[in-house]
């Protein structure tokens, strides 16, 4: 075994993965950072100590011949920042890595991320306007949007033709370029975007006329989307593919993300699936029972009230409800909203007083349940 104990400094056991071992490192080189103790020359030893044994044991190639003592040592340490030992640039990678995603730093990750933006154009955002109904039984709308496509003349490039489209000859048509740099610690490496080809991976030489060089274009879309019935508001339909185009002859477009916005419905309440619905009952056909219209995703159907129902009772009607295309099914609830009359004559007044003589408590149940339990009070 070496003299320096590389496991120790990085505090994981000799067989512990390279997944835990990743992880300590990332713990302790942001513990000991130099831009967290800035002038700390304790911190920065320990900072390059974690990066000296994390550089051997963190690539699995050199963690093996390290275990076996066959590792190239210098004065009792492993030398991460020289050109021997077997260390290269792309080793580094990993490290730097890391702390691109810590710190925010360009490098491997900010390399992966402009690839991946590259390779798929940006969402667009829509928001479609509903109204209560079309939003419970779905409806087809017609979306009109302006999104970017890929220039039909160049196929992306934004040069006049391929005669006008070189490779970068300082990155190779990576994108990216390596930058050494003399610091405390030794050579460190970066990965940045290529400053001839700003990334791209290519030079025009002569643009595009159609474009202008930009490898895309405005243009106008009209499509029809179909909307799901039982869509709630501010859900978010997703359609693949219908979003903006990157630059390139690569790449998929981004999609469009379709925001549902609805009109709340004077009839209706929502819950879920279901369905709340107030209607208005005469006194009369509340008293002696009749029929009433209640309305219902699939049109307006008659029930027949019984007699004698209270004004505030509620009715349920299963099934009645809200009904999705994946077979859910809501219910239909009604409440008897009992209207008083008004203006009424002065023969109708006496009518219903006539009508009131002729009734008993057997005729008002919750009346006399009620005066009962009053006079029980002052007893």
């Amino acid at each position: 075994m070496p003299v320096k104990d590389y496991y120790k400094v990085l505090g994981v056991d000799k067989n512990a993965s390279q997944d835990e071992i990743k992880s300590a490192y990332r713990k302790l080189a942001k513990q000991y950072h130099p831009d967290l103790h800035p002038g700390d020359t304790a911190a920065a030893e320990k900072f390059k100590e974690v990066n000296e044994a994390y550089s051997v044991v963190g690539d699995a190639e050199k963690r093996a011949k390290y275990d076996r003592g066959e590792m190239d040592m210098d004065g009792g340490g492993y030398n991460a920042f020289r050109g021997g030992g077997g260390f290269t640039a792309t080793g580094f990678d990993d490290i730097f890595d890391m702390f691109t995603d810590m710190f925010s730093f360009g490098g491997g990750s900010s390399r992966r991320r402009a690839q991946q933006q590259n390779s798929v154009g940006s969402d667009i955002t829509y928001t479609v306007e509903l109204t209560f109904m079309e939003s419970i039984l779905g409806c087809k709308k017609p979306i009109s949007f302006t999104r970017v496509e890929r220039c039909a003349t160049c196929g992306g490039t934004g040069a006049k033709d391929d005669e006008h489209y070189k490779v970068c000859d300082k990155c190779g048509g990576s994108g990216q370029v390596r930058r050494v740099q003399n610091t405390i610690f030794g050579q460190q490496v970066s990965i940045g975007a290529c400053d001839k080809c700003h990334g791209s991976g290519h030079i025009i030489t002569e643009n595009c006329k159609a474009c202008g060089g930009r490898g895309v274009i405005n243009k106008n879309k009209i499509i029809n989307v179909s909307i799901p019935a039982g869509v709630e508001n501010g859900a978010v339909l997703s359609l693949a593919g219908e979003g903006n185009a990157p630059k390139g002859r690569s790449g998929r477009n981004g999609n469009l993300l379709l925001v549902i916005s609805i009109k709340p419905s004077k009839v209706f309440k929502r819950d879920n699936l279901n369905l709340y619905v107030t209607v208005p009952v005469s006194f009369s056909t509340a008293v002696c029972g009749g029929q009433i219209e209640i309305p219902a995703p699939d049109g307006v159907f008659i029930h027949n009230l019984a007699e004698g129902t209270a004004n505030g009772e509620t009715l349920r009607f299963r099934n009645k409800g809200i009904h999705t295309a994946r077979g859910a099914t809501g219910d239909l609830f009604v409440t008897i909203d009992v209207e008083v009359p008004k203006g009424v004559t002065r023969s109708q007044k006496k009518a219903l007083e006539d009508f009131e003589r002729d009734c008993t408590m057997r005729n008002y149940g919750k009346r006399k349940a009620y005066l009962d339990e009053i006079s029980k009070l002052y007893k």
